[in-house]
């Protein structure tokens, strides 16, 4: 808070001058002039100018393996892949590469004009002490504010809710008894007791009944660690590899009316709607379907990462392929064949699924199965080469075996393209009216899995774009249940799952097992307040400013706003909800934290600036107010 009295140095000074002059000097008859006394002044904080609106925005949630924001303190980093024209800093300014490094969760931009037809920007996301991913952000000219998350898996997890497993070591840790392990820049890794040295990654028995799987990285005695400029490392590098099951056992096991909040599919990188490159070279628009995926990463101490592996090296990836996983392509190789040569011939070109009609199933001993590397720099997939399912006699996996000869995201996966470029599905609650509760649609098969939801409030509509054309089952997912009845015209009013073709859905609406939730509507305003007061006599008021803002239920992001000035959110009255809401400094691109109390108080978000002070004449009473005028939390 600012002084709560004028400065009283320059009035007294001035009033002692006054009282001074007037005993001393006097009208008399030489008729000398009494000066003026001098104008008491004071200093005055000048109003800051507020952010002025932009054609949208966007903010990019920077999450971890489980949907929680990552820390504050770390830095987290983006890079665009596509070209950033109209991209603007919050405050109106072009992009600098500072404005592309945060702390902590949240990125957030502007847009200074948006085409006709829509703008979208593909990004990729890396920070200190996790594996990096990419996305895609989409806006149009009426849906102008768009909101999405990334996650990105810490490099060493062990024991988490979602499937996912993942550990760092050092070279030498990976040597067993009676071997050991250095390195010679000019000749590579060095073995004394052994021909291979290797790190494996499975998941825990304690998840059986969610996933099953793992794998091991082999590397051979002589291979050496390049960086991507064919340079060789300097001094070794240290192992990272995680594993990301698809959770096929999961989806096969799950109840009806239970609905799976986080998956380790929702970490895939780029999520598993994409398009990649086909034969000719041109993109062709379609789903992955993962058997598993495998993140390997070589990076010694100064932050090298190794590329490759030197002329005719490669490193060995066992994986273990949960026995539940969808086939939407079945193609096995006949005894003799080669298995590239086959595969091209009779039902893939380059990885991907040609079959006319294929009939989906579970996945087999002696299918041919796609395997696929994943560029972090550009966020793309690319086909690598055929792996061929083995039974190794294990209860619930099989097995597949590739060699690579570069480092990156290694996946087991299916593409198929799309059956239908969009699809609009509409939701009704129990009373068949439009839906209000916060929800998110789930499309899943064993080794697939797609959620959506709007960040803009509607939950009454979902579009899905890059729609698969394979059969999922659909659950409607609110706090981990499933809160789907079917179609409308079908409704009993019990939670089911939906078996369905996602394209002949749209247009038709879902009805919901849930009824309205009492809710409240609270007055949130952005503004600036001057946070140097010390430095004025008198304050003014706050002004209302253009700003990022989202909004978390259970500290989970649910809704993005851009606003400039007040605006109203809607909160839910219920047992176990608590609400933040996050904004950023237009001005710093920091953000701030404020928790919301579930009432109809107008809140205020503060946002300090240093004002500007100019000093004036003091014109009537003695002295100002102090402070910078009203700004009450409201909550």
């Amino acid at each position: 808070m600012g002084n709560n009295e004028f400065k009283l140095t320059k009035l007294a000074l001035a009033l002692g001058v006054t009282l001074s002059l007037s005993g001393c000097l006097s009208d008399d008859d030489k008729n000398d002039t009494v000066p003026e006394p001098p104008v008491p002044t004071q200093d005055v904080a000048v109003p800051p100018t507020a952010v002025e609106l932009q054609a949208g925005a966007f903010t990019i949630s920077v999450v971890d393996a489980i949907g929680e924001e990552i820390p504050d303190n770390v830095a987290a980093t983006i890079s665009f892949t596509s070209d950033e024209s109209g991209l603007v800093t919050t405050d109106g300014n072009a992009l600098t590469d500072e404005d592309k490094t945060v702390l902590g969760s949240t990125f957030g931009y502007s847009l200074e004009s948006i085409p006709a037809e829509g703008v979208s920007y593909s990004f990729v996301v890396s920070a200190e002490g996790y594996l990096s991913n990419s996305g895609t952000i989409t806006l149009s000219t009426t849906d102008n504010v768009a909101a999405t998350e990334v996650r990105l898996t810490p490099r060493t997890l062990q024991d988490s809710d979602v499937a996912i497993v993942a550990d760092t070591k050092a070279l030498s840790d990976l040597a067993s008894d009676g071997v050991s392990a250095s390195y010679d820049p000019s000749t590579g890794l060095v073995l004394e007791g052994a021909d291979e040295i290797s790190m494996t990654q499975s998941i825990p028995s304690s998840k059986a009944t969610k996933a099953v799987g793992g794998t091991t990285v082999k590397i051979k005695n002589g291979t050496q660690f390049l960086d991507k400029d064919g340079v060789a490392l300097t001094s070794a590098p240290s192992l990272t590899v995680g594993y990301f099951s698809n959770e096929a056992t999961r989806n096969t096991t799950e109840s009806s009316e239970d609905a799976a909040e986080e998956s380790s599919l929702d970490a895939f990188p780029g999520g598993l709607s994409l398009s990649v490159a086909n034969s000719g070279g041109s993109d062709v628009a379609g789903s992955f379907t993962s058997g598993g995926f495998v993140a390997i990463e070589l990076t010694d101490d100064e932050g090298n990462k190794v590329k490759s592996f030197g002329e005719g090296n490669s490193l060995t990836v066992e994986m273990q392929l949960d026995k539940n996983t969808t086939n939407p392509c079945p193609v096995t190789l006949p005894d003799g064949e080669t298995i590239s040569t086959y595969a091209e011939a009779n039902g893939f070109s380059a990885g991907t699924c040609t079959v006319t009609n294929p009939v989906s199933r579970s996945v087999a001993a002696g299918d041919i199965f796609p395997v696929w590397s994943y560029d972090e720099e550009v966020g793309k997939w690319s086909f690598e080469s055929y792996g061929l399912v083995s039974d190794s006699g294990a209860t619930s996996t099989f097995d597949v075996v590739v060699d690579v000869n570069h480092l990156s995201y290694w996946n087991l996966d299916y593409f198929t393209q799309n059956g239908c470029s969009s699809t609009t599905i509409n939701f009704v609650d129990s009373n068949d009216d439009a839906n209000t509760v916060l929800s998110t649609l789930v499309a899943e098969i064993p080794g697939y899995r797609r959620k959506e939801r709007s960040f803009n409030g509607n939950f009454s509509q979902v579009t899905f774009q890059r729609v698969p054309g394979f059969d999922v089952k659909l659950k409607v997912m609110r706090d981990g249940k499933n809160i789907l009845d079917g179609l409308a015209s079908d409704y009993d009013g019990v939670a089911s799952v939906l078996d369905a073709k996602l394209c002949e859905l749209n247009g038709q609406t879902l009805k919901l097992t849930s009824a309205p939730i009492p809710t409240v509507t609270k007055k949130l305003t952005p503004q600036f307040v001057c946070s140097n007061t010390d430095d004025f006599d008198v304050g003014t008021d706050p002004v209302p400013t253009a700003a990022n803002i989202k909004l978390l239920r259970n500290n989970k992001m649910v809704r993005s706003f851009y606003k400039n000035g007040a605006f109203d959110v809607v909160l839910e009255q219920a047992t176990g909800i608590s609400y933040t809401v996050k904004y950023q400094n237009p001005l710093t691109k920091g953000w701030l934290s404020q928790a919301l109390t579930v009432n109809t108080t107008a809140a205020s978000l503060n946002i300090p600036v240093v004002c500007e002070v100019v000093e004036q004449p003091i014109t009537g009473g003695t002295g100002g107010t102090g402070g910078t005028g009203g700004s009450g939390n409201g909550g």
